[in-house]
């Protein structure tokens, strides 16, 4: 008649509670807090890191001297900071094949000395189809951190 089992939580029953500090980390208040990454608090991080010189000159003490917050972490910055180039990366490597396969063209086509019409308005549309493709990554990549700032405000709730 009873079960012996522990009754399970579901991920839509209620949700870890949040606690917003003064300086305006927000930690949940599970038994292993951890800090809730805000759009604020990203844009801010996004902002030092520009100023740095990008995710790769970037260190996380940098970035916590640079951001001047009460309460970030060595921890949580260098959590973040891997986070943040594992998710750049795949867009940078993206742009520089591009750029490779253009000066792959290009100089294919100066070293020969022969450049016909038909082989122009072939490089004309894998150029524009490159910078299509590029497009249509640039949107997705948009999306995508669309829907991490969403997700971050709906478990923040």
């Amino acid at each position: 008649m009873f079960s012996s089992k522990k009754p399970t939580m579901n991920s839509h029953e209620r949700p870890p509670m949040c606690v917003q500090a003064d300086s305006g980390l927000v930690l949940t208040t599970d038994p292993k807090p951890r800090l809730r990454w805000t759009v604020e608090l990203h844009d801010r991080f996004v902002d030092a890191v520009a100023q740095l010189g990008g995710p790769d000159k970037a260190t996380p003490k940098t970035i916590m001297r640079v951001m001047g917050v009460k309460g970030l972490t060595l921890y949580h910055l260098k959590s973040h900071l891997q986070k943040f180039r594992l998710g750049k990366q795949p867009h940078k490597e993206f742009n520089d094949h591009t750029k490779d396969a253009l000066d792959m063209q290009r100089n294919a086509a100066s070293s020969s000395g022969i450049m016909s019409r038909t082989m122009n308005d072939r490089n004309v549309q894998i150029t524009e189809a490159l910078r299509m493709q590029k497009e249509v990554q640039r949107r997705l990549h948009e999306q995508l951190e669309v829907q991490k700032h969403l997700q971050m405000r709906i478990e923040a709730q």
